[in-house]
């Protein structure tokens, strides 16, 4: 499962980013944990999965990002979450970043279609490494 260190990380970086503390809320799954971060300037919806078996055509060890809205800068607070997960996600064995069929976030980041067949959409996929 996700480490809860990884979580006090960006527990903190929302924390310094926005001002507000424990603003996490952490739904334990079979395959890691779901983060939903609901606050005035900030929603956000995003999926760690330790190991996928392929599902949306996302790798194991990836961090998905499902709803991304920010109040002020949506393109720069964006880019600097991404940045964030880039130098941390990586001490704590996540290798993958994605998004989950939306285009309007992907035009910002421009990481690599992957269709889903099942679902019917269309994901989005990078390494740590590439962002």
């Amino acid at each position: 499962m996700v480490q809860k260190d990884f979580l006090l990380d960006f527990d903190l970086y929302i924390c310094e980013r926005f001002g507000y503390r424990n603003s996490l809320h952490v739904t334990p799954t079979m395959n890691g944990c779901c983060v939903d971060v609901n606050i005035k300037p900030v929603k956000l919806y995003i999926r760690f999965w330790e190991y996928s078996k392929g599902v949306g055509g996302f790798p194991d060890w990836c961090i998905i990002l499902v709803r991304c809205n920010f109040a002020k800068k949506q393109e720069l607070e964006l880019q600097e979450l991404v940045r964030f997960f880039k130098e941390y996600a990586p001490r704590y064995g996540y290798r993958h970043i994605g998004i989950e069929d939306n285009p309007r976030l992907n035009q910002v980041l421009g990481f690599q279609c992957v269709q889903s067949i099942r679902e019917q959409q269309n994901n989005y996929i990078a390494t740590l490494r590439q962002v």
